[in-house]
């Protein structure tokens, strides 16, 4: 079978060069049509036409703008939750042991098989009742509630590899359990709180369906509901559209260039 000079052979060289545009094309398709008059989209669909058409982004910026400053508060607002709780619960279902430890951590885990959509009316039912509907914190509390249990889980398991020899030593030299928190187990556990931290905002960018039952605000809305927005009921203009998709997705492939390292190390010491 013939082969190239890196040791694949030509098939599979194929194979990942199909692979490769699969994954890249959507995102090449988003960019382009973002560029395009709505004749330019009928003319050509597949490609770039020219002249490029910034004026998309120039409409799409004013509501668009507004939704990313808001994604920015809920993400930074579930950042803070879901970090502190699942840094404390890691720490204690990774270091301690308790009676009936096993099974409160796979009664926390057991929440990651139910799925999202069949807690969805009775926690707005809950979240109305607590007087948060339409709020930052009736949209932050419930999603870091979800996000929590990953949470918990990944850092639990970067804990209990943590050698003991260092938490025995710290207590020799007199250190108390808060201590041996934050001067011996955060700084060896910072790839577990990056991997967490850079999942959170994941999903919490990304989140589509929570904003849609809980904000009645359009001016509310984060990235992911703001951009259904664009979509009118008798006419779509797919300039706009993509041009709101490309736009709210640059935050977060400038925030994944700067991290990608951090977080393959994160998931690497899992």
């Amino acid at each position: 079978m013939m082969s190239t000079k890196h040791g694949k052979s030509i098939p599979q060289q194929i194979v990942l060069l199909f692979l490769a545009i699969i994954t890249w094309y959507p995102l090449i398709f988003m960019v382009s049509t973002s560029l395009k008059t709505q004749n330019q989209f009928y003319e050509n669909y597949w490609w770039f036409t020219y002249p490029f058409d910034f004026e998309n982004y120039l409409i799409v910026w004013d509501r668009i703008s507004i939704a990313i400053f808001n994604s920015i508060h809920y993400s930074f607002g579930t950042l803070v939750v879901v970090l502190t709780l699942s840094l404390l619960g890691g720490y204690a279902f990774g270091r301690f042991k308790f009676y009936g430890k096993n099974i409160l951590f796979l009664a926390v885990i057991m929440l990651l098989m139910i799925p999202g959509i069949l807690t969805l009316v009775p926690l707005f039912v809950l979240t109305k009742n607590l007087g948060m509907a339409n709020s930052s914190l009736g949209f932050i509390f419930p999603l870091a509630g979800f996000e929590i249990v990953i949470g918990i889980f990944i850092m639990r398991l970067f804990f209990e590899r943590l050698p003991t020899e260092l938490f025995h030593a710290a207590k020799i030299e007199g250190a108390n359990e808060i201590q041996l928190l934050l001067f011996v187990a955060i700084p060896l556990a910072l790839p577990g709180l990056g991997t967490v931290a850079i999942l959170d905002l994941l999903f919490t960018w990304n989140e589509l369906l929570w904003p849609l039952v809980l904000l009645s605000d359009q001016d509310a809305y984060p990235v992911s509901a703001a951009v259904i927005t664009f979509r009118n009921q008798y006419r779509v203009d797919n300039g706009n559209l993509f041009a709101a998709y490309v736009s709210v997705s640059i935050p977060l492939m400038i925030l994944f260039i700067f991290v990608v390292r951090k977080f393959i190390r994160g998931i690497e010491g899992i």
